[in-house]
C-alpha cells in the first residue's frame, strides 16, 4: 500500500522505517552508523535512538567488531508471519513454480513499496546450472525492467509523470501504449546488461496493478526470438493469478 496522505505520518515511524528500508538493500546491508545518518538525512540523536530502539526490538543487529548494523533476526520471524497471513502469496507461489518448470528460467514476482521504487517479493531460481540470481527484497526504480515498464503501463499520467519524469516522453509513452496492448512488457539489458526479462501485471480488486510477475535470464536464455512467446504465457498466468486472488482486469 502506498500512503499519499502525509498528514496521518507518524515521523519518527517513518524514519525507523527507512532504516529498515535501507538496510534491507543488498548495497547498503551493513552500515555504519554515520553513514546511515548521512543517506537517510536523520539527525544524529534521532539516529541513534531509532536505531537502539530497533535493537531493542530485534530489528537490528549491531555489529561490535565492525561497528556496522544490519537487519536483525526478529525480522525473520516477522516475515514468516506475514507469508502466512498473506493468503495471496500462495497462490501467485503455486504459480511461480509452474512458471519456472514450464520456462526454466528464474521468475520473481515485483511489488510496489514507494512511489517510485519496487522490490522482489517473491522468487523461484531457475534449475539450469547457469542462471540469473536475485535477492528478496531487493529494490529498484519503478520505471526500469519490463516488471518496471508493467506497473507504469497503468499509472495515470500524472503519477507517471511524478514516478518515471527521466524517462517521460513520446517514445516511453508509446511502449506503455503497446504494453497495455500486448498484455506483457519485455526489456534487454535495461537494468543489467546481458540481462533481458519478460513481466505480466496481475491485477488487484480495484484494477490496478498489484504485482508483476516476470521471468528473467541471460541474453542467450532469453533471446528476442523467444520474448513474445514468453510474454504471452506470462500474461495468461497474470490472469489467471488475478482471477483466483480476486482482482478485476481492467477493460483497457
Amino acid at each position: 500500500m502506498i500512503a499519499k496522505d502525509d498528514k496521518y505520518i507518524i515521523q519518527s515511524v517513518k524514519q525507523a522505517g527507512e532504516i529498515l528500508h535501507l538496510l534491507s538493500r543488498t548495497q547498503h546491508r551493513n552500515k555504519k552508523f554515520g553513514e546511515i545518518m548521512e543517506l537517510l538525512k536523520i539527525p544524529r540523536t534521532t539516529t541513534m535512538r531509532l536505531l537502539k530502539t530497533l535493537i531493542s526490538l530485534g530489528m537490528v543487529h549491531y555489529n561490535e567488531r565492525t561497528q556496522t548494523y544490519s537487519l536483525g533476526p526478529y525480522l525473520v520471524i516477522l516475515g514468516s508471519r506475514a507469508a502466512e497471513f498473506l493468503d495471496y502469496l500462495g497462490v501467485v507461489k503455486k504459480y511461480l513454480t509452474q512458471i519456472e518448470q514450464k520456462t526454466g528460467l528464474t521468475t520473481v514476482v515485483a511489488q510496489r513499496i514507494q512511489q517510485d521504487r519496487l522490490t522482489y517479493l517473491l522468487k523461484e531460481e531457475s534449475r539450469s546450472q547457469i542462471h540469473v540470481t536475485v535477492s528478496l527484497g531487493q529494490q529498484f526504480p519503478i520505471d526500469r525492467g519490463s516488471f518496471g515498464k508493467v506497473f507504469c503501463a497503468y499509472l495515470d499520467d500524472d503519477e507517471l509523470k511524478k514516478v518515471a519524469s527521466a524517462r517521460y516522453n513520446q517514445e516511453f509513452l508509446a511502449e506503455l501504449a503497446e504494453i497495455r496492448r500486448l498484455g506483457y512488457a519485455t526489456s534487454i539489458g535495461e537494468q543489467v546488461e546481458g540481462i533481458s526479462g519478460v513481466a505480466a501485471p496481475i491485477f488487484g480488486p480495484n484494477s490496478q496493478v498489484f504485482l508483476a510477475v516476470a521471468c528473467i535470464g541471460i541474453s542467450e536464455q532469453l533471446p528476442y526470438s523467444k520474448m513474445a512467446m514468453y510474454g504471452e504465457f506470462l500474461r495468461d498466468m497474470g490472469i489467471l493469478i488475478t482471477q483466483e486472488i480476486g482482482g478485476v482486469i481492467p477493460n483497457n
